[in-house]
């Protein structure tokens, strides 16, 4: 079941789109049942184990409505991601329901018990942070298996924050805040800036999290598409008029050049360069995507932007306890790494939108002394893709063996979207997740609220795993990836086991298989003592 031209491209825009997951009522009715009993068992954040304490949930992102979703927005070789999350958002204190709900307040009051958060926040990808695009490599599915009125405490969306990075520029009439019905979904780009609404009733509101990544750059649209043409949809949620972000953004998902259908535009050049510092997101994105229909006219100046924030020490990441960690700086202009969510600066955002007339001088930068230049120019020619790209993969993937962290770990993001690289780079990644690296026990926790116990080491081989599963999706796989893919078998935090496993099904071989079902064998989880609900019928599963 896939999206339809006007769904894509209020997805380009809103940054999200609500869908009906043509599942039977009492196949949500189910899930609603064991959800209230599985939280109550003196394990209530399921967290990452939600689908084998839950199984049914499989027939969930099996369903046509999902698969055909996240096809169509994420491609057809989509992976899920091992984090997944059950968000309750329990009742109220009857003293505490007086008075009408803002919709933009920040922090709300919710709850006792719940682990729904009411604070505006775009996610950072669990307990290893990644890189934010603008371009579409991963989203949140948002699930809730009961009708889910205002009153109940829907999700709160910042339509068009996709694009931000920093949400503290938000404003109210981007605030979209409206009745659920049981049974829908939630496709959001994973930036899309979200919190949780205070529930009102007598009982609990559910949404499950699911994450999907990407593991191919777009070579032709992946839906039911019809007209190539952008057309900016009519009511839109989104405040904003970005005709040519999001044509760009539209002809990338289509596999198309980014500036067909552009119009360059009169402004000269240092003043778009200005504009792109705008405090307003309105200007600031305006400004950017003229610049990048400008093409190889602008990337001098676009260099020069980026060379300009060299020296500032923006490799070094903020701590927890300061906003720019969470990407909230009162700063609109500050970018950081940061082990919860590399944002990268607008320059490179753009040198990547360019795409081949930007590649020969950002591939200059990845020499550069300065680490942030490095970060930044893997990032922009990851964004620039294969085929501008293709040719300093392994360039890129020597950048595995730089003596500062954030840089192999960027380098290793910037993999994912490059996933043509050769063997000296799986053998690279290889070593990463076979063996130790210095100062690699420094720890390193992306989501400090969820708990656990994350290393510099842990990120670089979650990433490691992720840049091989992609490549093992694409064409003509070089020697190596068995071995990788098995010596991840043995990280310690679940998630790189289970890309591992994910990358040796897709390849296929004999030896792979067997050394993943070995692996999944003994962590095998029987779920129907504790179990409430009987699983509904078949017939159910699908309407």
């Amino acid at each position: 079941m896939l999206l339809g031209d006007e769904q894509v491209r209020r997805y380009v825009a809103d940054g999200f789109i609500a869908f009906d997951t043509g599942l039977d009522s009492t196949f949500h009715d189910a899930v609603a049942a064991e959800l209230a009993v599985s939280m109550n068992e003196g394990s209530p954040l399921l967290g990452d184990n939600l689908l084998p304490r839950i199984p049914m949930l499989a027939d969930l992102l099996d369903s046509p409505a999902v698969d055909g979703a996240m096809t169509s927005l994420l491609g057809e070789d989509y992976a899920w991601a091992p984090h997944r999350f059950p968000h309750n958002s329990e009742p109220l204190t009857r003293a505490d329901r007086s008075g009408d709900f803002d919709p933009f307040l920040n922090n709300a009051r919710m709850g006792p018990g719940s682990i729904s958060g009411s604070g505006w926040h775009q996610d950072g990808h669990s307990k290893a942070g990644r890189s934010r695009w603008h371009t579409f490599r991963a989203a949140n599915l948002f699930y809730f298996p009961q009708d889910t009125p205002l009153a109940k405490g829907p999700t709160r969306l910042l339509a068009g924050s996709h694009l931000y990075a920093n949400i503290t520029l938000a404003t109210p009439d981007q605030v979209v805040l409206r009745d659920i019905p049981k049974g829908t979904a939630i496709i959001a780009d994973f930036d899309v800036g979200h919190a949780g609404t205070p529930n009102r009733t007598d009982t609990t509101r559910y949404m499950l999290k699911f994450v999907v990544l990407r593991m191919q750059c777009p070579t032709r649209a992946t839906w039911d598409h019809r007209d190539p043409v952008w057309q900016t949809p009519d009511s839109l949620c989104s405040p904003h008029d970005l005709p040519q972000a999001w044509t760009s953004l539209w002809n990338w998902l289509r596999g198309a050049p980014r500036n067909e259908g552009t119009c360059a535009p009169t402004e000269t050049i240092p003043r778009l360069i200005n504009e792109m510092r705008a405090r307003d997101p309105q200007q600031r994105l305006a400004a950017m995507y003229d610049l990048a229909a400008l093409g190889e006219t602008a990337v001098p100046a676009l260099i020069d932007a980026l060379r300009a924030t060299a020296g500032l020490g923006r490799h070094v990441a903020p701590t927890p306890d300061d906003m720019g960690y969470y990407g909230k700086s009162e700063d609109h202009l500050e970018r950081k790494f940061s082990p919860r969510q590399f944002v990268p600066e607008d320059a490179a955002v753009v040198l990547g939108a360019i795409g081949e007339p930007a590649v020969e001088p950002l591939a200059a930068l990845l020499d550069d002394e300065d680490p942030w230049m490095r970060i930044n120019a893997a990032y922009a020619l990851g964004e620039a893709g294969p085929d501008a790209a293709g040719r300093y993969a392994d360039r890129i993937g020597e950048l595995l063996d730089d003596h500062l962290a954030a840089v192999a770990r960027a380098a290793t993001d910037a993999l994912c979207t490059l996933p043509c690289f050769g063997s000296p780079t799986v053998a690279r990644l290889g070593s990463v997740l076979a063996h130790d690296m210095d100062d690699g026990e420094e720890p390193a926790m992306g989501e400090p609220s969820l708990g656990g116990r994350w290393t510099k080491q842990n990120h670089l081989r979650y990433l490691a795993s992720l840049a091989l599963l992609a490549r093992v999706t694409g064409s003509n796989p070089p020697d190596g990836l068995e071995q990788a893919f098995i010596a991840g078998l043995d990280d310690e935090t679940g998630y790189t086991q289970a890309i591992a496993c994910q990358g040796l099904e897709r390849l296929g071989t004999r030896t792979g298989l067997k050394a993943a079902v070995r692996h999944l064998q003994t962590r095998r989880w029987d779920p129907n003592h504790i179990r409430l609900a009987e699983r509904p019928p078949r017939s159910a599963i699908r309407t």
